[in-house]
C-alpha cells in the first residue's frame, strides 16, 4: 500500500490522515508546531485552557459523518452541548438581543428592536433555508471540469433567490433597522468577506448557525483534536511535531517525498498538503514546477481578513453573560471599510466574545472565568504595525468589556495572552496572517473556481483544508478531507 505524507496537523490534515489510514494507506503527518491542531490549537497556562482559534461548531452532521466513515460514533466519544441561545448581540447603545434557534423565541427579540420584524425574520430564514439547500449542491462534490458546475435548475434557483445580490443589501429587504441588518449579515466575516461585498448566497451560513444549531464540545474544540490524535494512534498514523517541511521534492513532475528544515528526507508516494495552499505553492515548491500557480497568479488572488485575539482569565464569574456574544460598533460600514478596503485599524472594532466557562467551568480555576475576544482586522497586506497597534486594540476591547461585562474588570484580570496577524503568519504559515483561511470565499474562489484538491501540474500532490474546495470553516474542512480521500482512493487503488 502506498505511503502518504500529510503536511500540517490541523483539523483537515488529521481528518484526511484518519480516512486514508482507514483505507489502508501508510500515513505520516508532519507539523512545524510543538503540538498538533493548526488553527484549532489550544493554550494551557495557569489553570486556564482556551481554544486558540475556533470556539464552537456548526453543521455538526459533518463531524458525525467523519466519525461514521471510521466506523465510530463521535457522540460516544465526546460530550456536545447545544448552545441556547446561539448568540447575544450587543449594540453600541447598551441594548442587546438574544438569537435563538427557535423562531418563536427569536421573534420577540427582533420585535424589541423593530416592531413588525418577526414577519421579516420568518421570510429571511425561509429564503436562507432555500439558499442553504441550493449551496450544499455545490459544496459536497469533487470538480474535474467546468461543466461539473453547470446545472440549469440550480441557475434558475440562484436567480429566483437573488443569490447574486450583495448580502448586506439583501438583508435590508427583510429588516429596516440598522441593528438587525448587522445581526443577520455578519456571518460572511467568517469566510473572510465583508457583508457589504459578499454574495447574498452566504446567508446560508446564518441559516446553518441559527436553524441547525451551534454546538460546544466539553473541553473545547481542542478536545476534538485530542480525540483525533487518539484515533490516529489506533490506526497507526505517525504524527511528527517540530518537523517543519522545507520543500516538497519533485522529480519528473512527480512528488517523491518532502525535505524537512533539518535536512531529513521523508519519502512518500503521495503528498497531501494541509498548509495554506498559496503558501504551499510559493514556499514549498520550486518555481520551475509551478506551472499552474506561479507567483503572478498567487498575487492576483483575493485573501481573507485577519484578526486580533485577546484571551483573559478573570478571578470572577458572570451569571449575566451568554456563552457566545457579538458586539457591533455604531458605524458598521466604516468598520468594514477599515478592515477590507483601507486596511487599517477600525476606530471602534466590532468583536466576537466567547465565555466558554459559562458552559464548561472546568476550563478555568474554581470561581474564575475565561474570556475570548476576536476582533476582525486587516490582513498583513495593509500597513498596520502590530507591535504598536496591539496595545491600542487591546485597550479598545477592554473598554468595551467594562461596558458590557464588568465596570471593574481590569482589576480582576489574572491571566492574559494575545494573538495578532503576525502570529498567524509565523506560527501556522497563514498567508498574510489570515485568521479564518487564506483565500476568501468570493464567487471566483468558490466551488469549481477555488483551487482544486489535486495538483494538475504535479503528479501525486493533493490538498486538504480551507485553501481548496469547499472552503473556509471546520465543516468545510472536514468535507474537504472526505473529498480528497475519495479522489485518492479512486485514483490510487
Amino acid at each position: 500500500m502506498k505511503s502518504i505524507v500529510v503536511i500540517g496537523a490541523g483539523m483537515g490534515g488529521l481528518a484526511a490522515a484518519l480516512r486514508l489510514a482507514h483505507h489502508g494507506y501508510h500515513v505520516t503527518v508532519l507539523d512545524k508546531q510543538a503540538r498538533p491542531g493548526g488553527r484549532s490549537s489550544v493554550i494551557e497556562e495557569s489553570g486556564f485552557r482556551v481554544d486558540r482559534g475556533p470556539t464552537i461548531l456548526v453543521m455538526k452532521s459533518t463531524f458525525d459523518e467523519t466519525y461514521r466513515a471510521l466506523g465510530l460514533d463521535i457522540n460516544q466519544r465526546l460530550d456536545f452541548v447545544r448552545l441556547d441561545p446561539n448568540y447575544r448581540i450587543y449594540f453600541h447603545d447598551d441594548t442587546f438581543i438574544d438569537l435563538y434557534a427557535d423562531l418563536d423565541q427569536m421573534a420577540p427579540e427582533v420585535e424589541k428592536v423593530e416592531p413588525g420584524a418577526a414577519a421579516g425574520l420568518r421570510r429571511f430564514m425561509d429564503a436562507s433555508r432555500r439558499k442553504y439547500a441550493l449551496g450544499m449542491d455545490f459544496v459536497d462534490r469533487n470538480y474535474d471540469h467546468i461543466t461539473d458546475l453547470m446545472n440549469p435548475a440550480a441557475g434558475i434557483k440562484l436567480a429566483a433567490t437573488r443569490s447574486y445580490e450583495r448580502l448586506y443589501k439583501q438583508v435590508g429587504r427583510y429588516f429596516k433597522s440598522d441593528k438587525l441588518q448587522k445581526a443577520f449579515s455578519f456571518h460572511s466575516m467568517f469566510l473572510g468577506l465583508s457583508p457589504l461585498d459578499a454574495l447574498a448566497m452566504y446567508s446560508l451560513i446564518t441559516y446553518a448557525d441559527l436553524a441547525l444549531g451551534m454546538w460546544y464540545p466539553r473541553g473545547g474544540i481542542y478536545s476534538i483534536i485530542e480525540d483525533m490524535l487518539a484515533l490516529a494512534a489506533d490506526l497507526g498514523v505517525k504524527i511528527r511535531c517540530n518537523s517543519a517541511v522545507q520543500k516538497i521534492v519533485i522529480e519528473n513532475r512527480r512528488v517523491t517525498g518532502v525535505r524537512l528544515e533539518t535536512g531529513e528526507f521523508v519519502p512518500a508516494d503521495l503528498v497531501v498538503s494541509n498548509a495554506d495552499l498559496p503558501y504551499t505553492y510559493r514556499c514549498l515548491i520550486d518555481p520551475q514546477h509551478r506551472h499552474d500557480y506561479p507567483d503572478r497568479r498567487l498575487e492576483r488572488m483575493q485573501y481573507s481578513c485577519s484578526g486580533y485575539l485577546l484571551y483573559l482569565g478573570v478571578d470572577k464569574t458572570y451569571s449575566h453573560l451568554r456563552h457566545q456574544a457579538l458586539y457591533f460598533s455604531e458605524d458598521y460600514r466604516a468598520n468594514l471599510d477599515a478592515i477590507f478596503t483601507i486596511k487599517t485599524l477600525p476606530d471602534e472594532p466590532s468583536f466576537h466574545l466567547n465565555v466558554p466557562t459559562i458552559t464548561d467551568p472546568g476550563l478555568a480555576p474554581q470561581g474564575h472565568s475565561l474570556l475570548y475576544l476576536l476582533a476582525p482586522m486587516p490582513n498583513l497586506t495593509g500597513w498596520v504595525d502590530w507591535r504598536s497597534a496591539a496595545p491600542v486594540v487591546r485597550e479598545q476591547l477592554v473598554r468595551q468589556l467594562e461596558r458590557i461585562v464588568d465596570a471593574d474588570i481590569r482589576q480582576h484580570i489574572v491571566w492574559e495572552r494575545e494573538y495578532t496577524p503576525n502570529d498567524f503568519q509565523s506560527d501556522i504559515n497563514a498567508v498574510y496572517g489570515s485568521a479564518f483561511g487564506s483565500l476568501s470565499q468570493g464567487f471566483f474562489q468558490s466551488a469549481y473556481f477555488r483551487p482544486h484538491n489535486k495538483a494538475h501540474d504535479i503528479d501525486g500532490l493533493y490538498f486538504v483544508g480551507q485553501g481548496t474546495y469547499p472552503g473556509i470553516g471546520m465543516p468545510m474542512v472536514l468535507i474537504s478531507a472526505r473529498l480528497v480521500t475519495e479522489r485518492i482512493v479512486q485514483e490510487w487503488r
